[in-house]
């Protein structure tokens, strides 16, 4: 699973790094830019697995995230 982060964008900092924190074998980068723009002024996002995932703020988008990854874990448990 790949996640990136716009650096321009509100909070995409904190979330890189909790998120790093938390799962440390993912593929989590802080790009200089994700050329999202129009979004990236208005509100938290972040790019996963080539899907543009938003949320109203950094705390409920970490929590989008969360459950993105332990659906992912899940998936690829069942198929071992």
């Amino acid at each position: 699973m790949k996640i990136r982060f716009c650096q321009h964008n509100q909070g995409s900092g904190l979330l890189t790094e909790k998120l790093l924190a938390q799962c440390p074998d993912l593929d989590i980068k802080l790009k200089k830019c994700a050329k999202k723009c129009k979004i990236c002024k208005q509100q938290p996002f972040a790019v996963v697995d080539k899907q543009l995932v938003m949320a109203a703020d950094g705390d409920a988008l970490y929590g989008q995230l969360l459950v993105l990854i332990d659906r992912e874990n899940s998936r690829l448990r069942d198929i071992k």
